[in-house]
């Protein structure tokens, strides 16, 4: 089974809106997060790449299958009211392109939320420039999965690229845990937040399809 817990992600659902009756989620591994949204009357279709997480998600979700890691194109096109793209971006090689093809699966005027990590911080600072090293770790920034450097700046572009309109964006310290970086809170607050966006490991944003 994959190292990523079986929580739901509130953070990701702060960020759902009230509209839209069919929901895709890529990546939506066991499914704990999409199963918030089945609870309030949605219908949500997930897809991932790990049979073992998707054969939970089948117990959890209106519809839930296995899919390639090429696959690009999972629903048809214009056949759903939102996109969930929770922290899948990073693990996709020419993650701006693929972005393209899942907006597509997306009526126009829908909804597309994407959570991908902030790598525009210090605890990269302090790996890469100070210590010069680039960890391999099983979660969070240093994901040994990753295949993208991700920034808001550069999320917006790929945004922009695929035409979704930025709607609202968040921060977030980290997707998992609160009490892991609860250091880095109380530091942030400290120096009045002017540094903000280098205490955060995750840029979210919720877009609509024009």
């Amino acid at each position: 089974m994959s190292a990523y817990p079986d929580l739901v992600r509130h953070d990701v659902l702060k960020l759902v809106p009230a509209d839209g009756q069919v929901i895709g989620s890529i990546g939506c591994h066991r499914g704990a997060t999409e199963a918030e949204l089945i609870k309030r009357g949605r219908q949500v279709h997930g897809v991932d790449i790990n049979a073992d997480a998707i054969a939970v998600a089948a117990t959890r979700l209106t519809s839930a299958r296995i899919v390639s890691p090429d696959d690009w194109h999972p629903f048809a096109d214009a056949s759903l009211d939102g996109l969930i793209l929770a922290d899948v971006m990073e693990h996709i090689p020419q993650a701006w392109d693929a972005l393209a093809c899942f907006a597509r699966m997306v009526r126009p005027g829908g909804w597309v939320v994407i959570s991908v990590p902030h790598m525009r911080n210090f605890s990269v600072l302090w790996h890469l420039i100070l210590r010069g090293d680039w960890p391999e770790h099983d979660l969070g920034v240093f994901d040994r999965t990753h295949t993208q450097v991700t920034t808001r700046r550069r999320l917006e572009r790929w945004c922009r690229a695929a035409g979704l309109v930025p709607e609202q964006w968040q921060w977030q310290y980290d997707a998992w845990t609160y009490a892991q970086y609860r250091r880095l809170r109380i530091v942030n607050a400290l120096t009045g937040r002017l540094l903000n966006s280098w205490f955060m490991l995750q840029t979210q944003v919720r877009c609509r399809v024009q």
